[in-house]
């Protein structure tokens, strides 16, 4: 192995000292500017996953769509091979591929939602039914294109008897 030189010693040591020492830094004048943020009316502000870059942290290793993904050990067919994502078993139930909701963006419209479909190119914007705003909604069910579940985050300000009024005043939606 080959012995390492001044540089490399001391490039080294300068990222060792910005992450110790520089990072923390940085991450309490991040704050103090989200604490400014926040009291001037952005209440939508995060800056965890900045922070948790900064300071080193690691990210879980599996997401839970990942997981929803993947195909149970006991999800065989008659002849024994693994039943594919999106093929029907022999009572007919099909595993559907799981895919996250693009986060809404600072112009992006809210009353509105946008995924892009397994195996589709083209992303598809789904209309949120009136009072349910984009930053509410946890996950949407697409069974057809005219029938949907929403699913509200646990810190919404809507509740979940809102939604089922509002689904059932679109009839075709459930």
């Amino acid at each position: 192995m080959a012995e390492e030189t001044f540089w490399q010693a001391t490039w080294g040591w300068l990222k060792w000292l910005a992450r110790k020492l520089l990072a923390p830094v940085v991450a309490v004048l991040i704050v103090a500017a989200a604490v400014v943020l926040v009291a001037l009316g952005w209440k939508e502000l995060k800056i965890g996953g900045l922070l948790a870059a900064l300071l080193g942290r690691q990210e879980p290793g599996r997401k839970a769509i990942d997981v929803a993904n993947t195909i149970p050990r006991d999800r065989v067919g008659p002849d024994g091979n693994v039943i594919p994502v999106g093929q029907p078993d022999s009572r007919g139930i099909k595993q559907v591929q799981v895919v996250p909701i693009e986060d809404p963006g600072l112009f992006s419209n809210p009353d509105t939602v946008v995924i892009k479909p397994p195996g589709g190119d083209k992303p598809i914007e789904i209309k949120l039914p009136d009072g349910v705003k984009a930053k509410d909604v946890d996950s949407v069910v697409v069974v057809n294109p005219e029938v949907m579940v929403v699913t509200v985050r646990d810190g919404s300000g809507v509740s979940a008897k809102d939604i089922d009024d509002l689904l059932a005043k679109y009839g075709s939606r459930q």
